[in-house]
């Protein structure tokens, strides 16, 4: 793979002196908790964003009490309480184009990417130079990182979102020829419409930090396969809300009833959604009811086979996502390939059992056949077997609630903020010997 001919050769190693650290990503990515966690741990320097909103001032507070509560809620999904407006550094060319962007669908994808790419080249170069300006350590979120250590003129530590580049590429291209029906949606996803000098950079930007934070086992080894160090790759799985996601006990459960599966996400072949449909279509006459809750990138013609067992729910709120989650059997993510899953864990602190993949990290959260199931990737074969297993046990299934919640309490979101701190931490101390050794 060659290397973009602006691309740096070496890169200095941060100083020693490097006490703080600044965090870039845009929107709001892992709901802020990588800069919650440096903040609460006194490691903030700042986050480098698009857009953030805060009520923590006068004029902010003036605002809410007039705004709309429609709009207030959305401005509320970029904030984050506990996290300090003073350590908050944005954009305002990369908010105002990101906003626009999110709304103008009417503006072609290759634009809409161009000028996202454009984007987040802004973020990572502003985030560089804090760095570099502060002599603070540097955590970029995949996609700016390129620019961002570039212009910090040294290595930082990259939090890699999804799997390698070059793996999720070559899963893609596998669906292209097997499911060409869904060529609409595989076709935008940019490790197959990036063009080649960007998608260049982002290879390129997995091998220049000097440690890598990743959300699962799976984005570790594909990092791994393509020449990382394993030794530099941390393993920091997700949290989630256990008070927001969580059982409803006064539910009944008749188990002479439909089984009760849902799929959560965007409903595209990345996430395997095919395969899902294939499982059912391998069990035709099966009393199983299909809940999706997404928007469909591929057209509803997907579902007309098994339309009398599918419905198909393309917008929901926070609330009702959670009823569904309440009221279904058993969640299945047949996705094939996934930087982590976050539905996974939204499931199973709702006490509902889940079928995954290998290619997402339900081998991290769960043990096979205890809180749920874990497939192959592409295998419509493996998801009908548990489906079927899971008919013809439905009292298992119900015991396996319990497992399920009890699961996801083991990963609350402050699980992960004390891995990231001691990650941070450990590249910090590594620096300060190296100096010292120096």
């Amino acid at each position: 793979m060659k290397t973009p001919s602006n691309a740096p050769t070496t890169l200095e190693s941060s100083s020693a002196g490097s006490t703080k650290v600044v965090v870039v990503h845009n929107g709001a990515r892992d709901r802020y908790q990588v800069a919650l966690a440096l903040s609460k741990a006194g490691l903030l320097e700042c986050l480098v964003t698009d857009f953030f909103w805060s009520e923590e001032t006068a004029f902010g507070r003036m605002l809410a009490a007039w705004l709309p509560k429609r709009v207030l809620a959305v401005l509320r999904q970029r904030s984050a309480p506990g996290l300090p407006k003073s350590q908050v550094k944005t954009c305002v060319s990369a908010g105002i184009g990101g906003f626009f962007l999110d709304k103008a669908r009417f503006v072609p994808f290759n634009a809409r990417r161009w000028l996202t790419r454009k984007a987040d080249a802004r973020l990572g170069r502003l985030a560089g130079h804090i760095a570099a300006r502060s002599d603070a350590e540097l955590l970029s979120y995949s996609y700016y990182a390129f620019d961002a250590f570039e212009a910090a003129g040294r290595a930082g530590i990259l939090f890699q979102l999804h799997p390698h580049p070059e793996t999720m590429r070559s899963l893609l291209q596998a669906e292209l020829v097997s499911h060409p029906d869904c060529a609409h949606s595989l076709q935008q996803e940019w490790e197959l419409n990036l063009p080649q000098d960007d998608f260049e950079r982002l290879v390129h930007e997995t091998r220049m930090p000097h440690a890598s934070l990743v959300a699962s086992s799976f984005t570790k080894r594909s990092l791994v396969a393509h020449g990382v160090n394993a030794n530099s790759v941390r393993v920091v799985p997700y949290g989630i809300d256990l008070e927001k996601f969580r059982p409803d006990l006064t539910l009944q459960r008749d188990p002479l009833k439909p089984l009760r599966l849902l799929f959560v996400g965007r409903i595209n072949q990345r996430k395997g959604i095919k395969y899902l449909l294939q499982a059912l279509a391998l069990l035709p006459d099966a009393p199983i009811e299909l809940t999706v809750c997404g928007r469909v990138l591929d057209g509803l013609e997907l579902f007309e086979r098994e339309a009398r067992r599918v419905t198909v729910r393309p917008s929901v709120s926070s609330e009702e996502l959670v009823k569904a989650y309440q009221s279904a059997d058993l969640f299945v993510l047949p996705s094939v390939g996934e930087g982590f899953g976050q539905v996974l864990l939204e499931a199973l602190a709702c006490g509902l059992p889940v079928l995954s993949t290998t290619n997402t990290a339900a081998p991290d959260l769960i043990h096979n056949g205890v809180e749920g199931f874990i497939v192959d990737a592409r295998s419509p074969e493996q998801i009908a077997e548990r489906l079927e297993w899971s008919l013809a046990h439905r009292d298992e299934l119900l015991a396996m609630r319990l497992a399920a919640r009890s699961c996801a309490e083991t990963f609350p979101w402050a699980r992960f903020h004390e891995g990231v701190v001691r990650c941070v931490r450990d590249v910090m101390a590594g620096h300060a010997a190296y100096e010292e050794a120096a």
